[in-house]
């Protein structure tokens, strides 16, 4: 069922999960190649891939709070996934009050961002569409959920520039109320330049290189717009000392505002369909096809990166789309040469070409069983 997939890449080979959302307690043995996972809406299907997305990034899916993840009147939700071949497992604690706790092989990891990077991941939502119509921090998150599973460079300048940020916007409100001096300014703001400059070549250079993937995963989709996007800095601090002094130069104004106007956190990507922004010119089907060829062009980029291609993680992306595109998709998502997991209410969606090459499974009110169609 795994097909043509190389037997020495990282996939995972069983799930375990206890009072996480619906479950109460579950477990499900997966195969290297395609899982669609069949059942109702509210059944607890997106659960399974939340599971899953969670182990990757440490995060809840749809913008979550990581607390609401565990079951009503429980303390704690837990998950935990085998990764073969080496017989790996990571897992992660998430309570309704405190930090998350991550594990590798049943030892406890110093900070749960360390799973970050060992089960690469993109999971293409409904939710997606926000990249799009959302707001600039929907599509920044985006940017730096994906790049810390590939660059360990961008994850430690993201940890730094976010707590240099932090104590840069408490000296802006702190001197507010009185002076400030400079010198307090100069060390966060070397710091923001320095981890700001590597984040935004970090993105630059990935968007970059997933650009000509993503337009020809639109052309597949559509089959007639081309796909593009900008990159959109608040300002033009190409290099670190240039941000730097940009920053200083912002003191002032920043001080009135409480809080930092500059820098990658201010960012924003804009999509482009024949050069106008997909926002505002594109129909919701174009719009959705533009999200889905990103993310598989992402995908592309990150197997590129790390020699293995992420774990794919699909969540009712079928039901949204008009006959012609769905097809179109199935046919896209059977080319996909790394683990995959398709969630649908209705398993003969996804296609012969799918289905004859896939393990099945059934969901049903906090339930999962293999289904043998």
């Amino acid at each position: 069922m795994s097909g043509d997939i190389p037997n020495d890449r990282t996939w995972v080979s069983s799930l375990k999960v206890r009072d996480f959302r619906i479950y109460a307690e579950a477990e499900v043995e997966l195969t290297q190649g395609f899982n669609v996972v069949e059942g109702p809406n509210g059944q607890g299907k997106t659960s399974l891939l939340e599971a899953l997305y969670m182990l990757s990034t440490t995060k809840a899916l749809r913008g979550s709070r990581d607390s609401e993840v565990v079951r009503d009147e429980r303390d704690a939700a837990w998950v935990e996934a085998e990764l073969a071949p080496l017989q790996t497992t990571i897992g992660m604690v998430v309570k309704r009050h405190g930090r998350k706790e991550a594990a590798l092989n049943a030892m406890k990891l110093p900070k749960a961002s360390d799973l970050i990077g060992r089960l690469p991941c993109v999971c293409v939502s409904l939710e997606d569409m926000l990249i799009v119509r959302g707001e600039p921090a929907d599509r920044r998150q985006f940017l730096d959920l994906l790049l810390a599973q590939c660059s360990t460079a961008y994850l430690r300048a993201f940890t730094v520039y976010k707590r240099a940020l932090e104590h840069r916007n408490a000296l802006l409100r702190l001197a507010q109320d009185q002076p400030v001096g400079s010198e307090q300014f100069d060390a966060w703001e070397a710091q923001l330049a320095e981890s700001g400059a590597v984040i935004r070549r970090e993105r630059t250079t990935f968007l970059a290189e997933a650009s000509p993937l993503a337009q020809e995963r639109y052309a597949g989709l559509s089959q007639r717009e081309t796909l593009g996007w900008r990159y959109a800095a608040t300002d033009e601090s190409g290099d670190a000392p240039t941000l730097a002094a940009t920053l200083a130069s912002s003191r002032h104004r920043d001080t009135a505002r409480g809080s930092t106007s500059v820098g990658p956190h201010r960012d924003d990507l804009e999509l482009r369909l024949d050069g106008r922004p997909a926002r505002t010119h594109g129909s919701l089907g174009q719009q959705r096809c533009a999200v889905l060829a990103l993310k598989f062009a992402t995908a592309a980029a990150m197997e590129s990166r790390t020699g293995e291609p992420p774990l794919l993680l699909l969540d009712d992306v079928l039901s949204d789309l008009d006959a012609s595109r769905r097809e179109r998709l199935a046919e896209v998502v059977s080319r996909y040469q790394g683990q995959t997991v398709l969630t649908c209410t209705e398993s003969a969606a996804a296609g012969p070409a799918i289905l004859d090459r896939s393990r099945r499974f059934q969901v049903v009110e906090g339930t999962i069983a293999p289904s043998h169609g």
